[in-house]
């Protein structure tokens, strides 16, 4: 089950807009999706369609686009090393125009270390880069959502977690824009009201349609500059 620098809970607020860059070589006609991650790319709790990723679809074709294919490679309560290994074995067999990663709760969960988490994300981005499918794709990459801060999470204690996640994202932020690929914090919307039940799932946990349509308002226009639509 997935339970999902400074110390300061309120470090990131903000995502750093995108860098100009060139368009790629993209049929508008049919953009080619992968969401890699764990039970937040899921949508653990609620239908598929009501998950980030598929909304994320349907602003792509309310925006003109004529079709888009979305490929999920992601699994509830998997480590970013568990889903390294996933993305490894799963075969591809037409190049992606863009890819969306966010990983790393259950390594917080976990109790894993900066260090393990840092080497493991180095690792999903290798193998991302070595792949003939994924090399060539965007790439963006979303915050971790503080899981303290939701119902379930009240019986834990909220500040250490928000403290680790935190930390988390600031590594996650610091590899991302090593390589120049769009770090999109959707972490403070995670922490806007903790205790509000229309915010997650029927677990409690887990975010719903409308907190993910929250993301979405923040994700989208990341994504529209990247495919220069």
């Amino acid at each position: 089950m997935i339970i999902c620098c400074e110390n300061d809970p309120e470090i990131i607020n903000e995502t750093n807009p995108v860098d100009e860059t060139d368009p790629i070589a993209l049929d508008l006609d049919l953009v080619r999706y992968l969401a890699i991650g764990d039970s937040y790319t899921v949508g653990e709790g609620i239908e598929i369609t009501q998950s980030w990723p598929s909304q994320l679809k349907r602003k792509l074709l309310e925006e003109g686009v004529e079709e888009v294919e979305v490929t999920v490679v992601a699994a509830t309560g998997y480590t970013t090393r568990e889903v390294t290994q996933l993305v490894n074995t799963t075969t591809f067999d037409k190049p992606f125009d863009i890819i969306s990663i966010q990983i790393g709760v259950n390594n917080q969960y976990r109790g894993e270390s900066l260090v393990q988490f840092g080497e493991e994300l180095e690792d999903l981005f290798e193998t991302i880069a070595s792949n003939y499918y994924l090399k060539d794709a965007k790439q963006f990459v979303v915050s971790i959502p503080d899981w303290g801060a939701t119902p379930f999470g009240s019986s834990y204690d909220r500040v250490q977690i928000a403290i680790e996640i935190n930390q988390f994202n600031g590594l996650k932020r610091n590899a991302s824009e090593a390589r120049s690929t769009p770090f999109i914090n959707i972490t403070d919307i995670s922490r806007t009201n903790p205790d509000a039940p229309e915010l997650v799932a029927s677990d409690g946990l887990h975010p719903s349609e409308l907190m993910y349509s929250y993301w979405i308002e923040r994700i989208f226009p990341i994504v529209k500059q990247q495919l220069q639509i």
